[in-house]
């Protein structure tokens, strides 16, 4: 059975410019090239960053009201994620550790 039935245009295409605006967090993008990367409309870009800047993913640089970048939300979701790995990772080498070889 196939899911491509759930598939929705719009969510992947917010998806991708939040791919898009990874690792711009300095400069920012500009919706324009937002456009031109997704290959949407201007409008489309507005209502997606509208949407991600409401959902607290996504801001307008203070220093350039034209560029936007990814808000610190989509940062701590990583930063949890890799701790949670962390703490995983540690406690198994605990439990190595309990574990080991007699000697």
């Amino acid at each position: 059975m196939s899911n491509e039935r759930y598939l929705s245009p719009q969510v992947l295409r917010v998806l991708a410019a939040v791919e898009l605006m990874a690792g711009k967090e300095l400069n920012g993008v500009e919706p324009k090239l937002l456009a031109q990367e997704l290959d949407t409309s201007p409008a489309d870009v507005t209502r997606i960053l509208a949407n991600l800047a409401h959902a607290g993913w996504a801001e307008r640089l203070t220093t350039n009201q034209n560029r936007w970048r990814l808000h610190k939300k989509p940062v701590q979701i990583s930063n949890t994620v890799a701790h949670s790995f962390t703490m995983a990772i540690n406690g198994l080498q605990i439990e190595r550790n309990n574990y080991g070889l007699l000697r």
